[in-house]
């Protein structure tokens, strides 16, 4: 999955309180339509993005769906800001000093 779709999906706020309350237990469409000031078309749309960029994940329950973080994929993209952020570091201490 590219790095880009995970920023972009992560991008909004209303995702990042999706996901905020994903943490914690698995939910779905209609207990987070309960949770925040949005309709069910709006929170379907939100899950829809994280479920393209690979964020989540859903599973049938009865007539819904029950959707749950996708933890291998945090955790990889954790990873790749990790390393980059410490390559960026190590440039940086590398990096002649400013002359002016």
């Amino acid at each position: 999955m590219p790095y880009e779709d995970q920023f972009a999906a992560l991008s909004h706020p209303l995702r990042q309180k999706i996901l905020d309350t994903l943490q914690s237990a698995p939910s779905t469409v209609r207990e987070l339509t309960d949770r925040f000031d949005a309709s069910q078309p709006v929170i379907s749309q939100h899950l829809k993005v994280l479920r393209d960029a690979g964020l989540v994940d859903a599973t049938p329950q009865g007539t819904s769906r029950l959707y749950r973080i996708e933890e291998a994929q945090l955790n990889a993209l954790r990873n790749f800001l990790e390393e980059h952020w410490q390559n960026k570091l190590k440039q940086l201490g590398e990096e002649p000093p400013y002359n002016a």
